[in-house]
């Protein structure tokens, strides 16, 4: 990337002190002084050219360039001497750098809605250390990770007027990254499902999000919230709270959590840890009433990466998320322990309009045994999970299942896609332990994108249906705004 540097001072020059034939070539460059690496690029594309005095200028001019691009006060590159030999000509190079700026702050010059202090924060510019492009590289990387916004000119750096400091400057420009979704699923036999979730993101420019929704599914009503806050501060750390209610006829459990996040690799890598708390209750079928309350207080962890930002059509992505839990439970009835974890990796492929998706997902609790109840098991599937499973799924406590597609189309238009997901999980017995179960299910769907809108229609089946009449169709539609 080429930065802009007018403002600084800088010279070149060419003295020579053996006189060459002009039709000669330069069979190498040799390079002294303390800015000799940083100018060694395009001084050596002299070699193997026609050596002549306004190539040579040309090629030091552009040396000091790129060393002042990189925000030094004063750079020169000179060149001393030209020496013939049977190879060509040997031209020697006498480098020069100042002292570097420092930098002051970053701005945006366009129409991005962030205010200072979220540009600040998100971006990390080290404030009063020496003004190097790669920490501007990286505040790009930063901010395009959160998928709020997207630089639509090349960045530069600025000196601040009759000073050594400079300002990293931006122009950004919004992308539509809150959202709203909402789904519906039908199978024969069954009553309609659905969900509706919320996204509201970059919240007054403030870079702080919440999410909230509710669905009526296999699982009766649930509904959750989010509120993220950006940073905790002086430290770079978010803090994230979360909420989960869900009711039905046979359990009951309300879960919250904090949670203390830190993102590395220029936002591409987020670690987490924080606190967890839940109440469960549950009935036996031939009960009225709701048996015991499980009273559950822990520790969580979670590491995910992704390779670029989220995306409504995935082309080129990977990502993978590794989740960890473990709660101490009490009851009127006892004590106890418990582990849960859970992973998921996902990846695209894109070879011209053909998108080819791999990826997997796994749950798991320790121990399972009589003591993992229904009030802490998830259906994997239906219109909130994972395409192929319907809506009528049992709920388990432990899956695991990979999923392989191949789509056509574009995010401009939309496409069409062909799944297969085979998988198991654990089903409980009557006598409340659980045994493992294998399947697999398959479907398809189209994809059509509008304007700020983008609908899936979706049927998919499972290898114990009676017949296709019974597969589940879906239909989704999120608008982004």
């Amino acid at each position: 990337m080429r930065l802009a540097a007018a403002w600084i001072a800088a010279w070149s020059g060419c003295v020579f002190a053996t006189t060459v034939d002009s039709t000669a070539v330069v069979g190498g460059v040799t390079l002294s002084g303390p800015g000799a690496e940083r100018m060694r690029s395009p001084i050596s594309k002299l070699r193997n050219r026609t050596f002549d005095s306004a190539s040579v200028r040309r090629s030091l001019s552009e040396a000091v360039d790129t060393v002042v691009a990189q925000g030094f006060l004063a750079a020169s590159a000179r060149a001393t001497a030209a020496v013939a030999t049977d190879s060509g000509t040997t031209i020697f190079v006498q480098t020069e750098t100042g002292g570097r700026l420092v930098w002051e702050n970053l701005v945006d010059v366009g129409t991005g809605s962030l205010t200072p202090q979220a540009l600040r924060r998100l971006g990390r510019i080290p404030t009063g250390l020496p003004a190097d492009p790669a920490d501007l590289e990286s505040a790009m990387r930063r901010l395009a990770q959160t998928g709020y916004v997207e630089t639509t000119a090349p960045p530069s750096i600025r000196r601040l007027p009759r000073s050594a400091r400079a300002r990293a400057q931006l122009t950004l420009r919004d992308l539509p990254s809150s959202w709203i979704e909402a789904a519906a699923g039908w199978s024969r036999g069954e009553a309609a499902k659905g969900y509706v979730d919320a996204k509201l993101a970059n919240l007054a420019g403030t870079a702080r999000d919440l999410e909230f929704g509710i669905s009526q599914g296999e699982q009766g009503t649930r509904a959750h919230a989010l509120w993220k806050e950006p940073w905790l501060g002086a430290f770079d750390v978010r803090l994230v709270l979360r909420g989960n209610l869900a009711n039905d006829t046979l359990t009951q459990s309300f879960e919250g959590a904090v949670d203390l996040v830190w993102a590395l690799m220029d936002g591409r890598l987020e670690a987490g840890g924080g606190l967890a708390a839940a109440q469960r209750a549950e009935r036996a079928g031939d009960d009225s009433l709701f048996g015991v309350r499980t009273r559950e207080y822990g520790t969580r962890a979670s590491v995910f990466w992704r390779r670029k930002p989220a995306s409504v059509w995935p082309v080129d992505d990977l990502c993978a998320r590794i989740d960890a839990q473990a709660v101490g439970t009490e009851s009127d009835t006892g004590a106890g322990a418990r582990l849960r974890a859970e992973a998921s990796v996902d990846s695209w492929s894109g070879i011209g309009p053909v998108v080819a998706r791999l990826g997997g997902r796994a749950r798991g609790v320790w121990p399972l045994d009589r003591t993992a109840g229904l009030s802490e098991a998830l259906a994997p599937g239906g219109i909130a999970g994972w395409r192929g499973w319907p809506e009528g799924s049992p709920r388990s406590p432990a899956w695991a299942w990979l999923v392989a597609q191949v789509g056509v189309g574009n995010p401009e238009n939309g496409g069409a896609f062909v799944f297969c997901e085979p998988g198991a999980r654990a089903l409980r017995r009557q006598d409340l332990t659980w045994t493992p179960d294998w399947g697999w299910s398959a479907g398809g769907g189209l994809a059509f994108s509008l304007p700020a809108w983008q609908i899936d229609l979706v049927v998919a089946g499972r290898d114990d249906i009676p017949s296709w009449q019974d597969a589940l169709l879906q239909v989704r539609a999120r608008n982004r705004f």
